[in-house]
């Protein structure tokens, strides 16, 4: 069975994640300076804590810090690229397809792709929210964690890219 869960925010890192059902699932906050973002700090319903340092390029979930150069390598590609983000012994694949940021496990069932659908404004409709859309429950409240921080991370810094390019 799976699950989406709706950014309700254009902003990523100022919005709360809900489910079909409306309900809060994680809110994300982040703390700005004058070179942009601080710490931005994802909160699950459940009580888990995750944060992202921005300048320091470190994460942290439950106490446990790593650097992102430590989670993080690119694979393959020149305008496309696939990288891999590693926590402990679970490694997955992320790439961008089309508005699509789709995430596999870098080994095992490939049914197991998580989506990213990337947010999309309009002018003359509603706006396409961001959804992020596991194919089944995750168990390890860890691994999602660290899932959507990796996948905010990656969104993130693809919005910065763009900006910075004028695409």
């Amino acid at each position: 069975m799976s699950i989406a869960l709706t950014f309700v925010d254009e902003n990523l890192l100022e919005s709360a994640v809900v489910g079909p059902e409306g309900t809060a699932h994680y809110t994300t906050t982040t703390t700005s300076g004058l070179r942009g973002h601080k710490i931005t700090t994802i909160t699950a319903a459940g009580g888990l804590v995750g944060s992202i340092n921005w300048r320091e390029k470190l994460f942290i979930i439950n106490n446990v810090e790593r650097k992102r150069d430590d989670l993080h390598s690119r694979k393959s590609g020149l305008l496309n690229p696939t990288y891999e983000w590693k926590w402990d012994d679970k490694a997955y694949e992320f790439k961008y397809s089309l508005k699509e940021l789709l995430v596999s496990p870098a080994t095992g069932d490939t049914a197991d792709i998580v989506r990213f659908t990337i947010y999309h404004p309009h002018l003359f409709h509603d706006n396409e929210r961001a959804i992020l859309c596991f194919p089944r429950p995750i168990q390890d409240e860890v691994e999602r964690m660290f899932l959507l921080m990796a996948i905010l991370y990656t969104e993130i810094t693809r919005q910065e890219i763009e900006a910075a390019t004028g695409a």
